[in-house]
């Protein structure tokens, strides 16, 4: 069977990750003087504590080239064919590390990989297709295949409570009239919507003031589409919003198409608190 790989910054929920037998490499956090693994030596409520209280943002490195050949070499004794799927180039030179690791384990198993074009659950739902189709005893071409007919249907589109953590992660490129209102406006409960596409570029951005107004817009955003076969919606701090705004899809898709999770501490590091991530596949705009 097929196996799939990709990095942390999916945030797939871990449950799920096991049931599709999903292998995650992670990214490394850095706070001050000390590295950590992703999901394995800090969680996302330390990594919101520190963005909040601590003298340092926390910032984020790629695995190396061993953590993937380590991965591959493990992997390679269960099976042949390995798919490694990870963020945007736009984001991190994760998927670079990937290529120059499968160049180390070269004979000993196939590996493609497969930049996604995407980050957080937008590169979720497209590592959990690919798991899926494993599971179903789809070969690596097929996919493969399937993989790239879902990248250009993927959207992702977001929330931000706060300017001031997306101006100093510097992973979102904003236009100098979004940034000069971003300076003025974080005490205004002014929020920042939009669609990230591009390794951080942000298109049709608005400024809203309320949560109802916000997540009407994403709503609205989303039925844009048609024949969307799944959504995901991530949150930071504030899960109820993330029930909401799932409430307000219902109408678009059933609920067991919807997955919640929580946005991991790689993505974190660059939102900040009460941010919504929505992404969905599989839609044409209309």
């Amino acid at each position: 069977m097929v196996k799939v790989v990709t990095d942390s910054t999916c945030d797939i929920p871990l449950e799920i990750a096991r049931q599709l037998s999903i292998t995650i490499v992670p990214l490394y956090i850095q706070i001050g003087a000390e590295t950590y693994r992703d999901g394995i030596d800090i969680d996302a409520d330390r990594v919101y504590h520190e963005l909040v209280h601590g003298q340092e943002i926390p910032k984020t490195s790629v695995p190396s080239p061993g953590d993937f050949v380590t991965v591959y070499n493990n992997l390679a004794g269960e099976t042949d064919q390995i798919i490694s799927i990870h963020l945007s180039a736009g984001y991190s030179g994760t998927c670079g590390v990937a290529r120059l690791a499968r160049s180390y384990i070269a004979g000993k198993c196939r590996v493609e990989v497969i930049d996604s074009n995407a980050v957080s659950v937008g590169l979720g739902l497209t590592v959990i297709a690919a798991a899926r189709a494993a599971k179903e005893g789809k070969n690596l071409d097929q996919i493969v295949e399937k993989v790239h007919q879902i990248i250009p249907g993927s959207r992702i589109f977001g929330k931000v409570d706060n300017f001031a953590y997306v101006l100093k992660g510097k992973r979102f490129r904003l236009t100098r009239g979004l940034t000069f209102l971003g300076k003025v406006s974080m005490t205004l409960g002014i929020k920042l919507l939009g669609e990230a596409y591009d390794g951080g570029k942000i298109r049709s951005p608005v400024l809203v003031i309320g949560r109802a107004t916000a997540l009407n817009r994403l709503k609205r955003w989303a039925s844009r589409f048609s024949g969307v076969k799944e959504i995901a919606i991530a949150y930071s701090t504030m899960p109820g919003e993330a029930e909401m705004l799932a409430q307000h899809l219902k109408p678009l898709i059933s609920k067991e198409h919807i997955l919640i999770t929580r946005l991991g501490c790689a993505t974190s590091t660059y939102v900040g608190p009460g941010t919504l991530v929505m992404a969905l596949i599989e839609g044409e705009e209309e």
